[in-house]
């Protein structure tokens, strides 16, 4: 049986990227991925991907930007970015070699910008829980690939974010966290 074996895990989160303009908002936190295979394990036996669980609202309407329960936070329901086979636009990735001696593609990149990057100035904008004022949460895997199903899951990082901006430009706050150790 092929396996997905893992050398590293690793997400790395940018500095906020925010603007109040007179006629558009941004307010985004950037964050990157970096999946390294062991040497031996192939690409297509790992599934690589993202759920996501919360609700974001301009001006206090939420619109369909609600989900309750873990949902995919990619055009494929399941939320991959990386199906064993081929890369979703969501997650915008790429595979590369180690090193400059080619070989097999072992080292793949990821990126995520949530939060709020075209929002009408002056509205109020969310970015927490389905439910209440907490955290919007997401859920970022490596999967083993068996019989084209994505099995077990091999590393995980779970992470966070909320934005409570009542009026852009005039207060409000921004946070986010990890279990990343």
């Amino acid at each position: 049986m092929s396996e997905c074996r893992i050398r590293s895990f690793r997400a790395t989160w940018s500095n906020w990227d925010i603007s109040w303009g007179s006629s558009r908002s941004k307010i985004i936190l950037p964050v990157s991925f970096r999946l390294e295979l062991e040497p031996g394990s192939s690409k297509s036996d790992c599934v690589v991907g993202q759920l996501k669980r919360g609700r974001a609202a301009i001006g206090g309407d939420p619109g369909k930007d609600v989900w309750n329960d873990w949902v995919g936070d990619s055009e494929w329901p399941s939320g991959w970015w990386w199906s064993g086979e081929r890369l979703a636009l969501t997650g915008k990735g790429k595979w590369d070699t180690v090193g400059c001696g080619g070989g097999p593609e072992t080292v793949a990149t990821f990126s995520d910008s949530p939060g709020f990057g075209n929002a009408p100035a002056g509205q109020s904008l969310f970015y927490g829980s389905a439910v209440g004022s907490g955290y919007f949460d997401f859920k970022t895997f490596v999967k083993q690939k068996t019989g084209g199903l994505a099995t077990n899951t091999l590393a995980e990082i779970n992470w966070s974010m909320r934005i409570d901006v009542p009026t852009p430009g005039k207060g409000g706050s921004w946070w986010s966290y990890s279990d990343q150790k």
